[in-house]
């Protein structure tokens, strides 16, 4: 199979059936379900069928841009409706050809996929949301192999939520991508001062070993740096490394997002936040904020001064289309007085009944 360059793009238009059969278990894993070819779809509902659901590119040089338009067609008799197509990572882009197909029509989902900075045996996936009522989440998968002169991993570096003053430390390795290749990473520049990154050499294999290691005076919340590492490399001179995460007091907020899903306009689901305390002092959450025309929420205390719950509910009859917010949450701690909470859905128009 040909090894494309940085430089080129990679474009079919025909299926490669997968030769691996783990890769059906990603997509089963990620929720996808794509109707078998030949099933007819319940009266007046539409039925999404895609006959090959993953390409596999081949072999290509990191850097290189695969595009790949995948086949779907409306088996029912309804329209079917094409709400949202979203990729796996920033990476992963995928465009409809059109956002409604009628009964037994033909449509087309592009997928661009951006190689730079991954190594190794990749999937990445598309997921398409459509209101088939049976298969309302399709995946659409790009696997391949990406070689390059130095592998790095892990990539990006995610050092999670750190409790503010603890030590933090981590290792990346960096690791020749090719049989008989040395190249290395001779020093690394920062983007800023969010951590601070050694290299050393491996002792028992080829390669090096990157110490990052975070500031403990970092401020409560985000944080992201972006690291660029020199190499010996003709083909990469430079290789990006971002190394982000999140730096936490004494009040924690689990999960750290709320997220719905596809849903109905009238499912009215409920999704719960609970609010923890793991300081000394007694925490109270004083007042609790949602967007009010998405949303209506319950506070209850659990354990006063130490943990609090907040029920969230969908309103009913919510227009269709993706819902993003925040959940504004806010207490009596000096440093975490006001904290926000990402919300998201995505709601269907279909009602019971």
């Amino acid at each position: 199979m040909p090894v494309a360059t940085p430089a080129n793009r990679v474009r079919v238009t025909r299926e490669v059936p997968s030769r691996h059969g783990s890769r059906l278990a990603v997509l089963l894993a990620l929720g996808a379900l794509v109707h078998p070819a030949g099933l007819h779809a319940a009266d007046g509902q539409p039925q999404i069928v895609v006959d090959q659901g993953t390409f596999d590119f081949g072999i290509v040089d990191r850097g290189a841009k695969i595009e790949h338009t995948f086949g779907l067609a409306n088996r029912g008799a309804g329209e079917l409706r094409i709400d949202h197509v979203k990729g796996s990572c920033g990476c992963t882009v995928g465009v409809a050809s059109a956002s409604e197909i009628p009964g037994g029509g033909q449509g087309r989902v592009l997928v661009s996929l951006d190689t730079s900075g991954m190594a190794g045996r990749t999937t990445k996936v598309v997921n398409v949301y459509t209101n088939d009522p049976t298969s309302p989440v399709v995946g659409l998968a790009m696997t391949g192999e990406i070689v390059a002169d130095i592998v790095v991993s892990p990539t990006p570096l995610y050092l999670g939520r750190v409790r503010r003053g603890e030590r933090t430390r981590r290792e990346v390795l960096l690791r020749p991508g090719r049989p008989g290749r040395t190249e290395t990473v001779t020093r690394v520049e920062h983007g800023g001062a969010v951590v601070q990154a050694t290299l050393e050499p491996l002792t028992d294999e080829p390669g090096q070993r990157l110490v990052v290691e975070l500031r403990r005076d970092l401020p409560l919340g985000r944080f992201s740096e972006q690291l660029t590492l020199h190499t010996t490399s003709p083909r990469e001179p430079t290789l990006g490394l971002t190394v982000f995460g999140s730096v936490e007091g004494d009040v924690v907020v689990l999960p750290p997002q709320v997220t719905f899903g596809v849903t109905r306009s009238d499912s009215l689901l409920e999704r719960e936040l609970f609010i923890r305390n793991r300081g000394n002092r007694p925490l109270t959450v004083t007042r609790v904020a949602v967007p009010d025309d998405v949303a209506t929420y319950e506070l209850d205390t659990v354990a006063e001064g130490l943990e609090y719950r907040v029920k969230l509910r969908l309103r009913d009859g919510l227009h269709p289309g993706k819902i993003q917010g925040d959940v504004e949450i806010f207490t009596n701690d000096p440093d975490e007085g006001h904290l926000r909470i990402p919300l998201f859905a995505i709601v269907r128009n279909e009602r019971r009944g």
